[in-house]
């Protein structure tokens, strides 16, 4: 006879054994999935909830779906088209490629490594929104390229006018294979401005009007324009406006 705690609940020992009984009684009696809960905590009777149906059925009726399946599987299930078409579908996905560079050609790479192996079997222009006759622009489109420059690296970004100035690509020091200082340069700029006339040239824009926020590396992209061929018909600068009052000296930058 186990004994009782002071506050007159049945200890935790007996607990547990009374409902691995009462759980046993219920495997016996066919309920698998049956729980076993205390009503009361103080009671020395247990019951149990509703009992769940047994899976049994379900599991013969899955396995004679499964039965079916597998035999059906040994005949043809598509079409001679839709399985040639499938064919030419798994043929065309092809993995990432596996390029071996040594550190000499990653360093003469004019490019991004990441972008050509995630991307270099696929089209140029594959990420280009396209209309609904499936072109990336119209014949009457204009096009605006604009050059945001720093100190350290260099922005293009070339945007289509006539679609509600949608960005059709962009192009930094870091595309082009330039990293750390060297994308401060002036031959990165020229690289960045050449890339993206190329592009332009490619895709069969001849002409463009150019916007720039400030006036560094601006010589440089519109030289590297005229290497290639692309036409500038207007040279827009768009200063951003100061913050603050003009009149009233910034604060001292305090490091």
């Amino acid at each position: 006879r186990l004994k009782q705690t002071d506050r007159g609940h049945p200890p935790r020992a007996w607990r547990r054994k009374m409902a691995t009984a009462a759980f046993a009684r219920a495997l016996r009696a066919g309920c698998a999935h049956a729980l076993v809960t205390p009503r009361r905590i103080a009671g020395d009777s247990l019951r149990l909830l509703r009992p769940r149906p047994s899976p049994a059925p379900f599991l013969q009726l899955w396995r004679g779906m499964a039965a079916q399946a597998e035999a059906s599987s040994s005949s043809p299930r598509l079409s001679p088209a839709a399985a040639q078409a499938l064919g030419s579908i798994k043929e065309t996905a092809k993995k990432s490629q596996v390029l071996h560079l040594t550190k000499a050609q990653l360093r003469k790479l004019q490019g991004n490594i990441g972008k050509m192996r995630c991307k270099g079997d696929k089209p140029e222009f594959h990420h280009v929104d396209r209309n609904k006759h499936g072109r990336i622009f119209e014949p009457w489109h204009n096009f605006e390229v604009t050059i945001t420059s720093s100190k350290n690296n260099c922005w293009i970004t070339a945007k289509n006018k006539g679609w509600k100035f949608r960005t059709v690509f962009a192009s930094h020091a870091g595309n082009v294979g330039y990293r750390h200082g060297l994308r401060k340069t002036e031959a990165a700029t020229h690289r960045v401005a050449l890339n993206v006339a190329r592009k332009l040239k490619r895709l069969g824009v001849t002409c463009c009007e150019v916007t720039f926020w400030k006036m560094m590396k601006v010589e440089t992209c519109l030289q590297a324009f005229q290497t290639v061929g692309l036409q500038v018909t207007r040279l827009t600068h768009r200063p951003r406006i100061p913050k603050g009052l003009p009149n009233k000296p910034r604060k001292i930058r305090r490091v």
